[in-house]
């Protein structure tokens, strides 16, 4: 990434607090960093994750736009950042896995609903494609997601696997609440003296893959 200095990798799944958290690394001089939103005003680089995640080799493409990420589709390529990196951090954001569900199919999941029709300006079509690829590749479709038992055991497995992966020297885990103190320490610079960036709390308890929100949509 930029510079070669990679500096957080994240391997956790989004709506689990990583636009806080990508806020966050940016204010610890740990940008820039990858976040789903960022697909929606990128599109080139929606298309090269596109082609990452069919198995393409788009990556040596996409590093120089980053030092840190956090969030899809970032997290799809920790493994192979972690083996190119093997000095960066590996970060594990997390929460409840109902918790997380729920957030997820109140917020993005029914905002991104195929063939929906959004009011006004249309989110970049290169986002909404990537948001799809989730769906098709983490949980099977759209559809499937409304399977809440399958959905939580999918989550619950992808957290086992990076816990059982990565080594635990490298490994940092992170929840809402933890506020500044594990970032700052794993990138070995100080605490700041103002408040950790908590955005929006519906949005917010989690993090967010979401497609760009419009006058229609009610934030709850």
């Amino acid at each position: 990434m930029t510079d070669d200095a990679v500096r957080i990798i994240g391997a956790g799944w989004g709506r689990t607090g990583t636009t806080s958290v990508a806020a966050a690394l940016e204010r610890l001089g740990a940008g820039p960093v990858c976040h789903m939103s960022r697909m929606f005003t990128h599109p080139d680089e929606a298309r090269l994750w596109a082609a990452y995640r069919r198995g393409e080799p788009a990556l040596d493409r996409l590093e120089p736009f980053y030092r840190s990420g956090v969030d899809w589709p970032f997290c799809w390529a920790w493994r192979e950042l972690a083996q190119r990196h093997p000095d960066a951090p590996v970060l594990l954001t997390v929460r409840d896995p109902h918790e997380w569900y729920a957030s997820l199919t109140t917020t993005v999941h029914p905002r991104s609903r195929p063939g929906r029709v959004f009011p006004g300006d249309q989110p970049a079509p290169e986002g909404l494609a990537l948001v799809q690829l989730v769906w098709d590749t983490e949980f099977g479709s759209w559809e499937a997601v409304l399977d809440e038992e399958a959905t939580v055991a999918a989550y619950e497995r992808h957290v086992a696997d990076v816990r059982a992966t990565c080594p635990p020297e490298r490994l940092v885990e992170w929840s809402v609440g933890d506020g500044w103190e594990p970032l700052a320490r794993a990138l070995g610079v100080a605490v700041p003296a103002e408040p950790f960036p908590h955005l929006n709390a519906r949005r917010e308890a989690a993090g967010s893959a979401d497609p760009p929100r419009t006058r229609a949509d009610d934030r709850g």
